[in-house]
């Protein structure tokens, strides 16, 4: 015989001789594949020409396999079995189904709504591979800037420090509005209180996060202790709220920081509400605006999904 022909064989072809393995005839297997018979004939007779070798061995009946039909069709079986996978596996990548998505965090959504969002979307995308990354939000928007994470949670006034160009290529969803509570040690003489007036605090000594790094944050507290005849003495600067926490209940001082603080529970400190109107701080999940992605999507509309139940 020729040598086969691989260039030509065509999937259908395939298909048609796993029918009539499967069926052991042309009549039903014809029947199963809604075709005309003599056209079915040709066709495998086509496909043995192009192989090489005799699939079927029509003196018998049933129709039986050739040795060499067995085994070919056995792996003809699988490549079929995997193109279908394939297919299947694409089309639920394109769905949002499938794949990874690669999330930057921080302290405050992971002390907020983090556990929420996972679980609902987990539930509804258990086969999309959740990659979570924990950074400071500068370094959180320099890697969507690089394209490294799809999506990352952070406080909305880190992006007031970007370029114009920069604010054209990244889009926000509002995922939480939380506000400033203030943080003292247990043994501070207001912990006894349930709402105090920051006037108290004049003069007393302050662990705050660094203008360097959160400046509209740091602006917003000063702002707020300005208004309210608060001048602090900052002895120290930490831009983690642990680092933060553990300065306060070792008696360091007191501190301001995002509501989210209360799900920490910490020893040595108690968290209180303040009498001044606090600014609202906006937790938000920044994106790429020409990001594609599906999965992206459906991750958004979790979020969104939540805000509406709340």
């Amino acid at each position: 015989m020729k040598p086969p022909r691989w260039h030509e064989l065509e999937f259908r072809h395939l298909e048609y001789a796993i029918a009539l393995k499967q069926h052991k005839g042309f009549v039903q297997a014809a029947i199963a594949l809604e075709l005309d018979q003599g056209f079915l004939s040709k066709q495998i007779q086509r496909l043995e020409r192009r192989l090489g070798f005799t699939l079927f061995d029509r003196t018998t009946r049933p129709l039986g396999l050739t040795h060499e039909g067995e085994a070919f069709l056995t792996r003809a079986e699988q490549i079929i079995e995997q193109a279908q996978s394939a297919v299947e596996l694409a089309q639920d990548i394109q769905a949002g189904n499938r794949g990874r998505l690669d999330v930057g965090i921080n302290t405050s959504i992971a002390n907020s709504q983090l556990p929420r969002i996972i679980k609902t979307f987990r539930q509804q995308f258990p086969f999309v591979n959740l990659a979570l990354h924990e950074l400071a939000s500068y370094d959180q928007i320099e890697q969507l800037r690089n394209h490294q994470i799809d999506v990352g949670f952070f406080h909305q006034h880190n992006l007031q420090s970007l370029s114009p160009e920069d604010n054209e290529i990244f889009a926000d969803t509002l995922v939480l509005q939380e506000s400033l509570v203030l943080v003292l040690p247990e043994q501070h003489p207001c912990a006894k209180k349930l709402t105090v007036a920051l006037a108290e605090l004049n003069g007393q000594d302050f662990v705050l996060p660094p203008q360097a790094l959160l400046y509209s944050l740091r602006d917003q507290i000063d702002q707020l202790c300005l208004r309210a005849n608060c001048k602090p003495i900052i002895v120290q600067e930490a831009s983690w709220i642990t680092t933060v926490l553990s300065l306060v209940a070792g008696g360091m001082g007191v501190s301001l920081l995002p509501a989210n603080v209360r799900n920490l529970q910490r020893s040595g400190v108690v968290y209180r509400n303040i009498q001044e109107p606090s600014p609202l701080l906006d937790i938000v999940a920044v994106r790429r605006t020409n990001n594609p992605s599906t999965t992206l999507g459906n991750f958004l509309k979790v979020i969104e999904g939540l805000l509406k139940i709340e």
